[in-house]
């Protein structure tokens, strides 16, 4: 590359090198430069060294360019007189040159000395001039301050968005940031690290609370923040329930009956739940635990646990189910029966009842395979292999039994063999053949079948009976009985064989005396079925049958004897006959019977007569015989005597009062005599028919009454029922009077009848009836009293009477308080006493007389039932009684007013959820004037809409049973009151603005809060420019992107309720920005000879507000093309920061020819363009910046420059080559600058570049250039 020195622009480049050619230095070649760059950094207040190549060169020149600008400035030179610093050194941070070298060092860096660093150093050798040009790019490196940490919300709601930034007051980019999270634990984690100072949380969860802290780290350091504490708000979870029960079940949990369960309730939340406990959808409890002491089955149903954040009014709930268990009643039962065709055994257990069903297990088998099985259990054992008399026992076990009930169950073969019979129904006409094989557990299969195998009939249990029609063929033939048990492997059988009937007798002659009785027998020695019946024949042929009186008949299955009474020799002697009759035919057979005469018995003598009747009825006789001879007994007879008074010739009539006696009988009781009349007796011996002599006559005399005994008909009888009372006597002789007496429980003794009959006869049974009772007898001779006898009434119970100790008695039963106790006591009279079943709503729950509720819940309302039971005579009695629970509606009661749509009509709501009885609710206006009715729990007073009811106040009164006075909650009517911040509002053009709207005064709330814009139109029709933010007392308008012509004016917020509207007015101001400075461009050239990308620098003429600029591009025709339409104007740049002062465009057509401008703007005003301007091709800037430099600090060799050029101009032809180095060629297009040591401005003028230069041109102001490409390295000088 050859060096050119251009005119006068260079000419204080000869004036340096003068010196050095009059000391013999030659550039032989400037082409030669070598390009050297470097980069280092340096942490501030540190010690720094800035090295200028390796030697010593004969002359250097340091020079600093700030960033970010063009300006060079030089800060030491030597040009070999040693270094001279210039004040920049100091300001850069005390500069110094290292000694014996070219290097700068400083002890104390600044951050004012950062920037590039140009040592423009030139070498003497041997080859000739060599020029270097070190570049040192020195950053001095700040170190980070200690950071602080801001959050966008100290409380954030989980689900919601959240960023944390990492603010830094100094630090040297780049600068890297780490973010660190501290649990509550301690545990420190690394959320993230970037190059970022903000971290956006896009969805916040409750792991993200916690301490944390952010650490900022450039290359000099690090630092690390204070911690600062994130609370995230969050929940309710769903809650967990923790039950402190007996046991967890699929649906949830289990407790036994009359035991306790604690419910626990957690739910995590922040900040933390509040809870509510609720019993099949109705609040019983506040609280997070829950405890049920006592429970009942009837407590079993769904609880929820409610859990919530009143904080973030956000609610969750958790259901569980809650089972009580309850066992069955009494014990298991057992049973067996056969299985597989009799073959095995089928071991049944039950146990019905109780919640879960019972678990049932057989103890014994011997397949060893112990099964389980609920409620009816059937187990089968293996008939044949179980012993006989084997035990089965059925063991029940329940979860709420804590001991294990049993039943016991046994097997066993019926009593030795089956036993076959065979009889005939009446008149033979069929024939029943049967079989039994009784007893066993369980009971034997029976059949039938013929002698062929052939099965008759059908199968039975335990008796079988084959019924066939009677018929002769039968005779001869067998049957046979098979029967068949679980315990046996085989059947067993038995037969029977069907025969006509054979008789036979004892004696086919039979003698007797007269009189005596005679049997003739009869039996059947072969005969099946058993003869139906076996008649007798008289010796006239008739059945003996007809006469009863005169035959007895003794009949068994296989005899038949026939007795003939009171035999008479005349009458009965002669022939008898047997005949017997079966299903199978008929035999007949003769007996011949003689009768005989007996002797005269002996005399009879009556020792001794007397009443022994209280009434003169009975007489008891006494009497012997003189000799021993043969008797066959007596008998006694009567005669009536007339009275002392009476005549009649007729003598009286012995009448037989006593026949039969036993020969041995010697005394006899003669009963039912008249008592007003007098008897005499006598006493006749009896030889069989042969009859004595008679007694002598006597009298009866009378006796005293013996000790009396009380018969009853019940000792125990059932109340209602009748009883009677005998008072009995064993001796006595008439008239004989009674008195019945009674002995009460607390030994009062009353006379409770008294009259001559000894029977008491008691038709209505009451209790009162309950005592001692005996009885005296009394006749003209003594008289006695009896022993006691209870009499014990059975009766009730009666209709049972509850009392209880609660709260109020109500109509239909009794009323409790929520939380307090209740004893219910039952009572009802009976004998034995009563056993008592409590019942809730039909539901078994309690036995005894006193059932006591510890903790009443208003889920123990319902109907109570005492049952009395008398186990005695299995009566019973019930008595409900309906208990009501008594509870207060929650809280205060709530008012509020809304209005139906278009504000129709006003609404006033109030209640007073909950309670029992419910709470009455009554509206009033301010005046105490009822308004409309009274409702129970919940009221809505309606009116029609209207502005004459702003202002006014309404009462709501709620009366509860159990509150001392009436509460109330008042409602106070007011029309929209609107306000605003700010009545007028400016903004600048092109910036959003917020326009406020406040409620301040609204009842009931408006219906729709609406804006109008300057034309008065809904702002809702238009959602893209407006924005609007509402809630419950505020509205916010946002109008985007304001426009001075478009969005100034007048903007109404406008409110309405059921008792007026209200409108606001609000101005906006839309204000333009003020006019931008205007911009110069001071440089545009291309960057490269390529002309692909232009540099552009420009400088505002004055201070004013701008927030940026933009760049048009002109494209422009070529040299030969020609248009007439003007090229348009093209953004290449836009939004360029307001600093910014200089811009690179890249991506040009390096063919083209272009035209720049710039714009400065102040948010959307928009400055006047700058001129337009096309870019030069860069210059070659390396003497000139050397040269520059260096003449800068020569003033003294201006003189001497002067002088030699008027030399060379003189002498051009002598010495041209000097002469077109120092003047150069008029069509060069490139030129170099040297720059000047001093930081002046020559020319006076700073503008560079340019299409077209003017002859006004100043020259150009040196600055830094590095090449695109810096050329390889090359040795240095020595």
């Amino acid at each position: 590359m050859k060096n050119r020195l251009l005119g006068l622009h260079d000419f204080c480049l000869f004036a340096f090198l003068l010196p050095l050619f009059l000391h013999g230095l030659e550039i032989s070649d400037p082409g030669q430069v070598v390009y050297r760059e470097a980069r280092t950094s340096v942490a501030v207040e540190h010690e720094a060294t800035l090295e200028c190549g390796t030697t010593l060169p004969d002359v250097y020149i340091w020079s600093f360019t700030k960033p970010g600008t063009d300006t060079i400035r030089a800060v030491v030179y030597n040009f070999g007189k040693g270094p001279k610093l210039q004040q920049l050194a100091q300001d850069l941070g005390d500069l110094d040159v290292i000694t014996n070298s070219s290097s700068l060092f400083t002890k104390k860096l600044l951050v004012a000395a950062e920037g590039l660093y140009t040592c423009q150093a030139l070498y003497d050798t041997a080859e000739g001039a060599r020029l270097y040009y070190y570049y040192v790019h020195l950053r001095v490196l700040v170190p980070v301050y200690k950071p602080y940490v801001l959050l966008s919300n100290s409380s954030a709601v989980e689900g919601s968005s959240f960023w944390m930034r990492c603010g830094l007051e100094n630090g040297t980019e780049p600068i890297n940031y780490t973010w660190e999270q501290e649990s509550r634990s301690g545990l420190v984690t690394t959320l993230t690290e970037s190059n970022s100072s903000l971290i956006n949380i896009i969805w916040v969860t409750r792991n993200h609370t916690g301490w944390y802290r952010c650490l900022a780290r450039n290359e000099v350091n690090q630092q690390r923040s204070d911690r600062i504490w994130l609370d995230v708000l969050y929940g309710p979870d769903l809650p967990q329930v923790d039950v402190t029960a007996y046991s967890v079940t699929e649906r949830g949990y289990s407790a036994l009956e009359r035991g306790n369960v604690s419910l626990m309730c957690q739910a995590s939340s922040n900040p933390p739940s509040q809870y509510a406990w609720l019993y099949n959808n109705i609040e019983i409890y506040t609280g997070a635990q829950l405890t049920i002491t006592n429970i009942l089955r009837i407590q079993a149903g769904y609880y929820t646990c409610l859990a919530q954040n009143t904080y973030i009014n956000s609610r969750s709930r958790k259901t569980i189910t809650l089972t009580v268990y309850y066992p069955p009643a009494g014990a298991p039962s057992c049973s067996i029966f056969q299985a597989n065709n009799y073959t095995d055994l089928a071991l049944f257990c039950s146990w019905v009842g109780g919640y879960p069903s019972a678990s049932l297990k057989w103890s014994q088998s011997v397949n060893k395979d112990n099964q389980m099985g609920i409620t009816n259990f059937t187990q089968i054992q293996p008939g044949p292999d179980t012993a006989n008399n084997s035990v089965f026992t059925c063991y029940g076990s329940h979860v709420a039994l804590n001991i294990t009930q049993s039943c016991s169950t046994k097997s066993w073969l019926p009593q030795g063999e089956p036993q076959c019979s065979a009889n005939s129904s009446q008149n033979n006409e069929y024939l029943m053949l049967s079989c039994s094989w009784v007893g066993g557990f369980p009971r034997a299969l029976l059949w039938w079948a013929s002698s062929s195998g052939d099965v008759q009939g059908t199968f039975e249990e335990s008796s079988n009976i084959l019924v066939l029609r009677s018929s002769a063929t039968y005779s001869g033939k067998s049957f046979v009985c098979h029967a068949k048990h679980p315990l046996t492997k085989e059947s067993k059988m038995c037969g029977l064989k069907l025969e006509t009937p054979v008789l036979i007798t004892e004696n086919s002659v039979v003698s007797v005396f007269e009189g005596n009785d005679v049997q003739l027998t009869c039996s059947l020695s072969k005969t099946y079925p058993p003869a139906t019946e076996i008649i007798w024949y008289n010796k006239l042929r008739q059945n003996v049958g007809d006469t009863s009186k005169k035959y007895i008949l003794q009949r068994a299955a296989a005899w038949t004897n026939m007795t003939v009474r009171e035999t008479d020799s005349l009458v009965d002697s002669g022939y008898y006959w047997c005949s017997a009759t079966n299903a199978v035919g008929r035999t007949d057979m003769p007996i011949l019977l003689l009768v005989m005469r007996y002797p005269i018995p002996p005399n009879v003598t009556i020792s001794k007569i007397i009443y022994t009747s209280r009434q003169r009825t009975d007489v008891n006789m006494e009497w012997m015989i003189r000799t021993d001879s043969v008797l066959t007994g007596f008998f006694i007879e009567r005669q009536r005597l007339p009275g002392p008074d009476g005549k009649s010739d007729i003598m009286p009539v012995w009448q037989k009062v006593a026949v039969d006696l036993e020969p041995s009988t010697r005394s006899y009781q003669i009963n039912n005599l008249d008592p007003n009349v007098t008897y005499t007796f006598r006493v006749t011996a009896m030889n069989r028919r042969t009859t004595g002599n008679p007694s002598e006559i006597r009298s009866p005399v009378s006796m005293p009454v013996s000790k009396p005994y009380i018969v009853l008909s019940d000792r125990s009888p059932v109340e209602g029922s009748s009883v009677w009372m005998l008072c009995g006597l064993e001796a006595g002789t008439e008239p004989v009077s009674y008195i019945w007496e009674q002995e009460s429980r607390s030994g009062l003794v009353t006379t409770l009848a008294e009259s001559n009959n000894n029977l008491i006869n008691i038709t209505g049974v009451t209790c009162n009836h309950t005592g001692w009772y005996r009885c005296l007898a009394r006749n003209e001779v003594s008289q006695q009293r009896s022993d006691r006898i209870w009499l014990d009434v059975i009766f009730g119970p009666e209709q049972p009477q509850i009392d209880a100790t609660a709260y109020s008695v109500t109509d239909q039963g009794y009323s409790a308080l929520e939380r307090r106790n209740i004893s219910l006591t039952c009572q009802a009279s009976s004998n034995p006493p009563s056993q008592y079943i409590w019942f809730y709503n039909n539901s078994e729950i309690y036995t005894g007389a006193q059932l006591t509720i510890s903790t009443v819940l208003r889920g123990h309302a319902g109907y109570y039932a005492c049952l009395a039971q008398n186990t005695y005579r299995n009566t019973l009695s019930k008595k409900t009684i309906t208990l009501t629970v008594y509870w207060l509606p929650y809280g205060e009661p709530q008012c509020s007013a809304y209005a139906t749509r278009n504000n129709e009509y006003l609404m006033l709501s109030c209640s007073w959820e909950g309670g029992f009885p419910r709470a009455l609710l009554w509206w009033a206006s301010d005046s105490g004037d009822v308004q409309g009715t009274s409702e129970e729990n919940s009221n809505i007073l309606i009116l029609h809409s209207s502005a004459t009811y702003s202002g006014k106040a309404f009462a709501c009164h709620a009366k509860h049973p159990l509150a001392k006075g009436s509460k109330q909650c008042v409602l106070k009517l007011e029309a929209p009151v609107l306000m605003t911040q700010r009545s007028v509002v400016s903004v600048y053009e092109g910036d959003d603005v917020l326009l406020t709207c406040i409620l301040s005064k609204n009842y009931p709330a408006a219906t729709e809060v609406t804006w109008y814009n300057n034309l008065k139109q809904n702002v809702g029709e238009t959602p893209k420019k407006y924005v609007l933010q509402q809630a419950a007392a505020w509205s916010n308008l946002t109008v985007r992107e304001t426009d001075s012509m478009v969005d100034s004016g007048q903007y109404w917020c406008s409110a309405k309720n059921a008792v007026g509207g209200a409108e606001i007015p609000v101005k906006l101001v839309v204000i333009r920005y003020p006019m931008p400075p205007n911009v110069t461009i001071t440089k545009i050239t291309y960057s490269s000879h390529q002309r692909t990308g232009v540099t552009v620098e420009w400088l505002i003429q004055a201070d004013a507000d701008l927030t940026g600029f933009f760049i048009e591009l002109q494209r422009l025709p070529g040299r030969l093309g020609k248009s007439d339409n003007v090229p348009l104007w093209q953004k290449v740049a836009a939004e360029l920061e307001s600093s910014t002062r200089s811009h690179q465009i890249n991506n040009l057509d390096p063919s083209g020819k272009y035209a720049f401008r710039v714009t400065a703007v102040n948010r959307r005003t928009s400055g006047h363009p700058s001129e337009m301007k096309s870019p030069a091709l860069p210059g070659f800037n390396a003497y000139p910046s050397v040269i520059g430099a260096a003449i800068g600090g020569m003033l003294v060799a201006t003189v001497a420059t002067v002088l030699i050029f008027l030399y060379v101009l003189r002498n051009r032809n002598n010495i041209p080559r000097l002469h077109d180095m120092i003047f150069g060629r008029q069509n060069s297009q490139s030129r170099e600058n040297i720059n000047f040591p001093e930081d002046e401005v020559v020319g006076g003028a700073e503008e560079r570049g340019g299409a077209e230069i003017g002859p006004g041109t100043s020259v150009t102001l040196p600055r830094s250039a590095m090449p695109a490409n810096l050329p390889p390295q090359i040795k240095q000088p020595k």
